[in-house]
Order: C-alpha cells, then structure tokens, then sequence
C-alpha cells in the first residue's frame, strides 16, 4: 500500500489514526514545503517507521547513522566497539535492543534515546504546508531502532496536547453546537488530561460542547480541542443534541391538528373526567374539614 497527500487534505493527526487503526507497517515520509517568504528556505524530509500500527524509529536522514551519532555523540558508545558488535550481531534485531543485551547500554538510555526520537515527531505537527507519503512495504531499519514502540495514536495524543498552533486543525474539530458520545461504555485504557476526562463524563450525547466548557469553566477552544483527540483515539464521536421527553412543552402542542373524530371525542371527555375529578377533591376536602 502507497498513499500519499498534502497537509492541506489529510492532517498528521488523521494520517496517525488511519496507521494505528490499520495497523500499518512501513515508512511514512514527511516533506516540509519551502517558505516563500524567505528566500534560504528550503524543503526538508523526515521518515518515520511503524510496525504493527506503532512508531519504532525516526530520523531525518536515510543512511542509517542517526541514532550511532547520538550515542557516541552523548559518550555512551565507543565507535569502534559498535562497529565490531555490529558485525558479529545478527541482523534481526534493532540495535538499541542489541546494545542492551550487550550490556553496552542502561534500559534509561534506551529511553532517552527513543524519547529524542518522539520529540522529533511531535515537532512535525506544528507543520502547516507539507506532503507526505506511507509506504507499507519499506523495510524497516533496525540501526535507527531502539526496540522500543509506542502506538501512533499515543503519539499523537502526545503531540496535540503540546501543540500550540490549531490552525491547520480547525476544519476537523468538532461544532461547539454538537454533543459528545462515547463509543465504549468501558473505562478508558489510554491514559488522559484532566480536560480529557471531564469531557469523557459528559460523552452522553445530550449535553453541547459549549455547555461542557460553561460547566467545567475552560475555553470552548479547550473543550473542542480535547474532544477532537477523544475522538482520534476511538473513544468518543461528535453528535447532535439528543433532547429528552421532558425538554418537550406541553402547552406548545397544538392539539387541534387531531383530526380523527373519534380521538376529538376521546380528549373531550377526558376533559370532563379531570373537571369532575377536581370538583369532587373540593367538595371532599370541605367536607372532611367540616367534621373536624
């Protein structure tokens, strides 16, 4: 499978939902386009491996020495015993794993070198013109691998929770008019902001966007916001209002559109009933207050 697009048509946000949800192995190229305003501007390329649905790898080169430059850059790894321990290794393993089981590197280190790795994705949806492209049958590289995996939509849950600008998203969030509904009845298994759960409590689809944010006190924008991640992450979907019987007047009705003679009849009496009725609940209260 190869698909490709601008950031104009499909968001990151959407693109990352599609991998986890598929569960999609391969590369996913990124493609930043020039500013035109400035004149050094240039394109710049960035890939990103997933397997099974989750990031394994990242790197803004293809040459396979990104993640070497920064463990020997940082001191952890004397280059020349990496090169003799890649050698002897067999080649199915990512080398981040390798070097552990080598003892060459902590399970911290691994850590921080595949945070370094997410920081740098996280950065790329602060893109507001780019293209990309998804090939699944590239291979994946295991010397820009950890061994370490994180689902794509965790990625970018991550990654919109820290973002500053919206803009490339307003198209996709949810109407301020609209309700929430959660799609489980299930506890959420992805961890969420404070934001995230309030809105997750009132996913019963009668109560608005803009009541949610009147009612726990946070901007609209905040509110749609978190409710657009919701969604990315499969737990909830944007509804309209659902009104209950209650929410319906009475007196509003107009009941002259009966046009069944015999139903005309039928809410006559009834209409005599109830006079009698309260007719009767008078006279017995006086006359139960007069043998008091």
């Amino acid at each position: 499978m190869s698909l490709s697009s601008s950031f104009t048509d499909f968001s990151l946000a959407e693109l990352f939902q599609l991998i986890d949800q598929g569960r999609k192995s391969g590369c996913l190229t990124v493609c930043t386009l020039p500013d035109l305003q400035s004149p050094m501007s240039k394109s710049q390329y960035f890939y990103i491996w997933f397997r099974q649905g989750k990031v394994v790898g990242a790197a803004h080169h293809l040459h396979g020495q990104e993640l070497i430059s920064k463990m020997v850059k940082r001191g952890w790894v004397n280059l020349k015993v990496l090169e003799k321990v890649c050698n002897e290794a067999p080649t199915a393993s990512p080398l981040g794993l390798l070097l552990k089981t080598k003892s060459l590197l902590t399970a911290e280190q691994l850590n921080l070198l595949f945070a370094n790795q997410l920081q740098q994705v996280r950065d790329l949806f602060e893109i507001q013109q780019g293209v990309f492209k998804l090939d699944s049958k590239a291979a994946l590289p295991l010397e820009e691998m950890t061994g370490l995996s994180l689902r794509a939509t965790e990625v970018t849950l991550m990654a919109l929770r820290a973002l500053k600008n919206w803009k490339a998203l307003v198209d996709v969030l949810p109407s301020p008019s609209s309700a929430v509904k959660s799609i489980s009845h299930a506890k959420p298994q992805i961890r969420l902001h404070a934001c995230e759960w309030q809105v997750w409590e009132f996913a019963n689809g009668s109560v608005s966007l803009d009541a949610i944010a009147t009612l726990i006190d946070r901007p609209v924008a905040l509110v749609q916001q978190a409710t657009f991640r919701l969604m990315l992450a499969g737990l909830v979907e944007e509804a309209p209002i659902a009104k209950s019987t209650s929410d319906l007047n009475v007196d509003s009705l107009n009941l002259d559109v009966i046009s069944d003679p015999e139903l005309k009849y039928q809410k006559s009496k009834e209409s005599e009933v109830l006079k009698i009725s309260t007719s009767f609940l008078q006279n017995l209260v006086g006359f139960l207050k007069s043998k008091a």
